[in-house]
């Protein structure tokens, strides 16, 4: 008998649904205004409310997968995309299967959202009670944003979740120390680690000995808070093992006469280098490095010191004529004067090389004796960028004429491209002329090169570069 008022109480309720959405769909189209009924009515059409209203519903036009994934490739490449791709994963499974990968693949990381990744991520403390699929996904972990959230153990446990996908890495300030080492030596496809932010950093043996066999590192940032100087009893620190294939090396932090006497000898691989943020670093002991260890690295193709507050006003004006083979260099004027472009000017750097046995320091084989035979020549400059380290005084050190005597006087005959900051005041009345002129030759300069497609310009197409005027 339950059964059946059941039965019977589902049957009159559906009943009335139906007649409820009857009497809807009349009233609804009574609202659609007399003209249309009028205009049904002159067709001669017998439709009625119900009939429109029971009028099925055109399906969603279905796109492939690869048109979806080429859209959203197309939009994921920004931090404002982190919303849009978040949508698209409300609107289908479809869309939802193929954009979560893109969403978790670069996570932009900050205050609000760092809870809700840890507990998608990591949703147990125990890996072996829960594991989230979506800690494949991470590639890049980017963690410069956050200052107090989150903690050590947090950072840890991240870190040994993504171990298997991570290619990229920014270490956050606060929450990174040495209980992270063991799972960052675990990733073993790593290619990026930046630790400049780290306000504590690890023992710097311990962070060498984790980081010595990731064979797919290829860009290592040091902390500014890392120490590399002797112990206590002016002992030398130990010696130091480099990742095997690196290529960007960013040095900071407590560098000292122990280090920069060739303590440590850079690898072979190493194509670019930067010196910063170093505050015991002395001029003397940087040419002695730059000299030793640096000169050696036939790879090097751009280096860039800043921020180095015991160096003198004149400590690195050798510097392009002990680096011969640099195309790319970044310095701040405060360590330099216009003789660092005076082909005449370094004869007492080229005889401590030819002491050295070295015979290929910065000069050509037109020009085999730079000590006797005239002005020498950096055959592979290409790139200047002057920076400014923050010291007052020094916006009047270099001019634009000195680099225009420079390339009028062969010094520097590669150089196609200079860069200056702001704060060197290029752009005011006394100079802008100056400047402007430089850019005239430089542009000449390019074109030629075009006209001979020669240097940068090899291989491009004719009728392509003409049309972008690519000089």
């Amino acid at each position: 008998m339950a059964l059946d008022q059941q039965r019977n109480w589902t049957i009159s309720m559906a009943d009335n649904l139906d007649q409820s959405k009857r009497r809807g769909g009349k009233v609804k189209g009574a609202q659609q205004g007399n003209n249309k009924s009028e205009t049904l009515g002159e067709q001669g059409s017998d439709q009625t409310a119900d009939d429109v209203t029971s009028r099925p519903t055109i399906n969603p036009i279905y796109l492939p997968d690869e048109i979806i994934l080429q859209i959203l490739e197309y939009i994921s490449h920004t931090r404002e995309s982190q919303k849009t791709l978040a949508s698209c994963c409300l609107l289908s499974h479809q869309w939802l299967d193929a954009a979560t990968p893109l969403l978790y693949a670069r996570p932009y990381l900050y205050g609000k959202n760092y809870d809700p990744f840890v507990r998608a991520i990591c949703p147990s403390i125990n890996l072996h009670v829960r594991k989230s699929p979506l800690s494949e996904l991470v590639k890049v972990l980017n963690m410069a944003a956050l200052v107090h959230q989150g903690s050590k153990s947090l950072t840890a446990r991240l870190l040994g979740r993504t171990k298997g996908s991570l290619e990229e890495f920014v270490a956050p300030v606060a929450s990174f120390a040495m209980n992270c080492l063991p799972a960052l030596s675990k990733c073993r496809r790593l290619r990026v680690l930046d630790l400049s932010l780290v306000s504590e950093s690890p023992p710097v043996p311990d962070l060498f000995r984790t980081v010595a066999h990731l064979e797919e590192l290829r860009t290592f940032r040091l902390p500014r808070s890392a120490g590399f100087g002797g112990s206590i009893h002016n002992r030398p620190p130990p010696a130091l093992t480099w990742p095997p294939n690196l290529q960007d090396l960013s040095l900071s932090g407590g560098i000292d006469a122990h280090f920069l006497h060739g303590v440590v000898a850079f690898p072979q691989t190493l194509r670019s280098l930067t010196i910063e943020h170093c505050p015991l670093a002395k001029g003397f002991a940087l040419n002695h490095m730059l000299r030793t260890a640096i000169r050696p690295l036939k790879s090097l193709e751009s280096i860039s010191i800043r921020y180095m507050p015991r160096l003198s006003s004149h400590a690195l004006d050798d510097l392009l004529f002990l680096l011969p083979q640099i195309r790319r260099l970044s310095i701040s004027v405060d360590y330099i004067t216009p003789a660092l472009f005076d082909g005449e000017g370094h004869y007492d750097a080229l005889k401590s090389a030819v002491i050295d046995g070295d015979h290929t320091l910065g000069w050509t084989t037109e020009n085999p004796n730079p000590l006797t035979n005239g002005p020498l020549q950096h055959q592979n400059l290409h790139y200047l960028e002057l920076t400014n380290s923050g010291n007052p005084g020094v916006e009047d050190k270099i001019s634009p004429i000195d680099i225009m005597i420079a390339i009028d006087e062969g010094v520097l005959p590669k150089l196609r491209q200079v860069r200056v900051a702001k704060s060197l005041l290029w752009h005011s009345s006394s100079t802008a002329s100056d400047a402007e002129a430089l850019a005239d030759v430089l542009q000449e300069a390019s074109k030629r090169d075009w006209e001979t497609r020669s240097e940068e310009f090899r291989g491009i197409n004719t009728e392509e570069g003409e049309r972008r005027r690519v000089w």
